[in-house]
């Protein structure tokens, strides 16, 4: 349980990550680039790890709550506060609506 407890854990700062990944992609929207438009931008070191958390997310937290609905399909008693539970599941819908739906 100790490993589902830590990919929780990590899946919330993957969700962190996808909200600040979304709030920078509509800053940068806002913000015309004065580039051509076939040139590559570099991005710093920090918003490559946002955004690839932020992408990731969605992957993660899928895992998370498939473990999360075999956990309680088979009655485990689990340590995980329902909380945390119930927050990385909203996301996860949220993450569904923002990349598939929008």
């Amino acid at each position: 349980m100790k490993v589902v407890s830590f990919f929780s854990r990590f899946a919330i700062i993957c969700n962190i990550a996808f909200l600040v990944f979304i709030i920078m992609g509509r800053i940068e929207a806002r913000n015309q680039a004065a580039a051509p438009a076939n040139t590559v931008v570099a991005v710093s070191y920090v918003k490559d790890i946002i955004i690839t958390l932020g992408v990731g997310a969605i992957i993660i937290n899928l895992v998370i709550c498939v473990v999360y609905a075999i956990l309680v399909a088979r009655h485990k008693q689990v340590l995980i506060p329902r909380k945390l539970a119930l927050i990385n599941c909203s996301f996860f819908i949220v993450q569904l609506i923002y990349f598939f739906y929008r």
